[in-house]
């Protein structure tokens, strides 16, 4: 394309991706604002010199700002430039470090996620759809009326079938949830079903089994 750009750019646009891409915004746009701040006071030291400690805090600074903007272009999906080139890889932890960021905001405050990746890797379409995916799920998890303090554990690594791709699977008590799962399926449900059809691979299963909850993904396979 003229643009340089794939054409690999995400879920076509909907009420659920549009209200994904504001929350996911809205994280980004809260962290450059404190960027800025920060930058602000260290503008008023620079007015006699630069000390040691500045130069290493600007240089702090403006790394998080480079680490703002690929979690901004992660949700947009991969072009042909920079961290998110189609041929460019990156761990799970990589992939965390910014879909994190998104998590954070589409989960209720009291909810925090327990990260416990294995050796796996991603390329940038799949660590895109895998971050729309999964915060679809978290958007079912808030739905269904979970119940703060709450802890969900995410495990990732390679396909446990020995296939190439990356399975993810988060876990919560079943008691957390306000709202069993087994009625019809919500608008996240659905949109995550659909954006997988659209990838070619299975959608998201929730699954209870005793007392835990479970959601599971697999992409790449």
């Amino acid at each position: 394309m003229a643009s340089g750009r794939s054409e690999v750019n995400g879920p076509e646009p909907t009420a659920e991706s549009a209200e994904l891409v504001n929350d996911a915004l809205s994280a980004v746009a809260h962290e450059l604002g404190s960027i800025a701040s920060a930058l602000d006071l260290r503008a008023a030291a620079m007015a006699k010199a630069i000390p040691g400690p500045d130069l290493a805090a600007f240089r702090g600074l403006a790394e998080e700002l480079r680490v703002a903007t690929r979690a901004l272009r992660l949700v947009r999906g991969p072009d042909d430039f920079g961290t998110l080139s189609p041929t460019r890889r990156q761990t799970l932890t990589d992939w965390w470090k910014l879909a994190g960021r998104f998590t954070s905001v589409v989960l209720p405050r009291g909810v925090t996620v327990d990260v416990r990746f294995s050796e796996a890797e991603l390329n940038a379409a799949e660590a895109s759809a895998l971050t729309w995916i999964w915060l679809a799920g978290c958007k079912e998890i808030a739905g269904r009326g979970v119940v703060a303090p709450c802890t969900v554990t995410l495990r990732g690594g390679r396909d446990a079938n020995g296939k190439e791709g990356v399975t993810l699977v988060a876990e919560l008590d079943a008691d957390r949830l306000a709202e069993p799962d087994g009625g019809p399926p919500s608008r996240w449900t659905r949109f995550a079903a659909s954006l997988a059809q659209a990838l070619g691979v299975a959608a998201p299963r929730w699954v209870r089994e005793g007392i835990v909850e479970r959601w599971t993904f697999a992409v790449g396979a």
